[in-house]
């Protein structure tokens, strides 16, 4: 059984590895311990030339978006507030998300978005995440820097 105090830690070990490790090919691998492999991710920001909002409809996919969108730029998710509900195996999360040239370090915007997601595990060693939806207050900007190369 999975209980409140185990999406906490899993909740928050995902946001500190989310910014270490999941937008660079060498170390996304370490990532899959949070992502079922058929994850649906909907992402509400319109990328050029994409769909709004867009869809990934599994890990992989998911995955090369992370890699080929921040090859100039890296990302620093901050929780703000998190809400739990084991209950019904969701979160939500309130977020500031940061992001920096990758070749200078230097910080280039700071914005707010908010992610929801399902969960799924008999137990905490098993907790993935089965759905995202991230939505952010600017997405024009969001999206402005992103490379899909």
């Amino acid at each position: 059984m999975v209980e409140y105090q185990d999406i906490v830690t899993f909740v928050n070990d995902y946001f500190r590895d989310y910014s270490r490790f999941a937008q660079d090919e060498e170390t996304m691998p370490k990532m899959d311990r949070y992502w079922d492999e058929d994850i649906k991710v909907t992402a509400y920001f319109k990328l050029e030339g994409g769909e709004y909002p867009f869809h990934m409809p599994n890990r992989r996919e998911w995955q090369d978006f992370l890699i080929k969108g921040h090859l100039t730029i890296w990302e620093n998710l901050e929780p703000l507030d998190i809400m739990i509900d084991p209950v019904r195996m969701k979160t939500s999360s309130m977020l500031r998300v940061t992001k920096f040239d990758r070749k200078t370090d230097k910080q280039l915007f700071s914005l707010d978005g908010i992610g929801y997601y399902s969960l799924a595990g008999e137990n905490a060693d098993s907790l993935r995440i089965t759905s995202l939806d991230f939505f952010t207050g600017d997405a024009r900007t969001f999206a402005a820097l992103y490379t899909m190369e």
